[in-house]
């Protein structure tokens, strides 16, 4: 419903631009990979686990985590996801953008017939197509939503009018005969009259009703904590933040509040640290707390990343840099951009053009060279 509404609005744009990218683009003397339907072309596996991928003259490459190409550059127009072994790209085939999916190897394989194309969860990845009208009134469009397999065959077939991406094996689906929850063979498993639902997480999933008033539900149907909430996010650390009526704070798995909060946004928790926010002087501001609702530090930020391994990105005054768990600076250093930590690294890109990825003591492991684009497949998001 009002999550679900939120998706369409964002397909609209997000097709309005991809047309506009390509448009600008000049077909002339560029080649593409080749690509089939269905089976891809070359044959092997490989254990190399990607790390980035950046674009430079006009081809993508793509990295592992020791900074060795994954398989020859390729010319494409954007690169937009990683997910179970596969990449998630745009390419232009006759002057035209064309949704593929790329594996480790660089086989690629189109999928044609969709405007739209999501990650890969659970084996399926959710597909969305515009629905065609005899009406000339193209201000309401409608899709139709459906699921591909690794193979970019269409495996439940285009028949939703509003669907979620597979999350724990189920996925919220509707139209005129169907509400609920499928799994991967487009069995219904939880039936569902009036509710809409989303992604599930630790065995919950956040529900929402005609009032857009939201609860979580477990894998029997079962509503857990009551559809009161106007704002609902999923448990991170055994705690979610949510907002009733003029209250905000995160409650416990009982659905009661552990704290309340001077915010009506928040980051989820890690490593017992979460950020909340507000609206101060008309600019989103963000301050730390800890696990029991503590103030660590005010409301300073004007962008924030979640922590991760002990620090956390922060953007503050025009300036990005990482913080510890007592709002303090580490790892200084003359950043223009810094994002999280994973596996002992993390992106960063420094105002004198040096961009790659630092270790816990600040030292350069990766270096990359000046790039267009950034595209970090751990993060699952572009960097810069």
């Amino acid at each position: 419903m009002k999550k679900n509404l939120i998706l369409v609005i964002f397909l609209q744009i997000a097709l309005f631009f991809s047309t506009l990218f390509v448009n600008a683009q000049n077909p002339k003397n560029k080649t593409y990979p080749k690509a089939r339907k269905g089976n891809t072309e070359k044959k092997g596996v490989t254990n190399s686990k990607p790390l980035v991928a950046y674009l430079k003259d006009g081809k993508w490459y793509f990295l592992d985590t020791s900074g060795k190409l994954l398989f020859e550059p390729l010319e494409l127009l954007d690169v937009l996801g990683y997910s179970e072994g596969f990449f998630r790209v745009n390419i232009e085939i006759n002057g035209r953008p064309k949704w593929a999916i790329i594996d480790l190897v660089g086989n690629v394989t189109l999928i044609d017939g969709i405007n739209y194309l999501f990650d890969f969860h659970n084996g399926r990845a959710l597909v969305v197509k515009l629905k065609k009208s005899e009406n000339a009134d193209t201000s309401n469009k409608e899709y139709l939503f459906g699921y591909i397999n690794y193979k970019g065959k269409l495996v439940i077939p285009l028949v939703y009018e509003d669907a979620t991406e597979f999350s724990e094996g189920l996925a919220f689906v509707k139209n005129k005969e169907i509400r609920g929850f499928i799994d991967t063979s487009n069995n219904l498993v939880i039936k569902m009259e009036n509710s809409a639902g989303n992604r599930f997480k630790n065995g919950l999933a956040d529900i929402n009703d005609r009032r857009y008033k939201s609860g979580f539900m477990n894998r029997n149907g079962e509503i857990v904590v009551p559809l009161e909430f106007d704002v609902l996010e999923h448990y991170s650390e055994g705690l979610a933040f949510a907002v009733k009526g003029d209250s905000a704070g995160f409650i416990n798995k009982d659905g009661r509040f552990e704290f309340l909060v001077d915010a009506y946004a928040s980051k989820p928790f890690s490593d017992s640290m979460a950020f909340v926010g507000k609206l101060i002087k008309r600019q989103m501001k963000w301050c730390l707390i800890n696990r029991k609702g503590e103030i660590v530090t005010d409301y300073i930020f004007d962008d924030v990343k979640e922590f991760s391994e002990g620090v956390a990105p922060v953007l503050k005054d025009g300036r990005w840099y990482f913080i510890d768990k007592t709002g303090t600076e580490v790892l200084a250093n003359d950043y223009e951009y810094v994002d999280n930590f994973v596996d002992g690294i993390a992106w960063v890109s420094l105002r004198n053009g040096q961009r790659g990825y630092i270790d816990h003591s600040g030292k350069f492991v990766i270096e990359l060279p000046s790039a267009s684009k950034y595209f970090d497949f751990r993060l699952n998001r572009k960097v810069y």
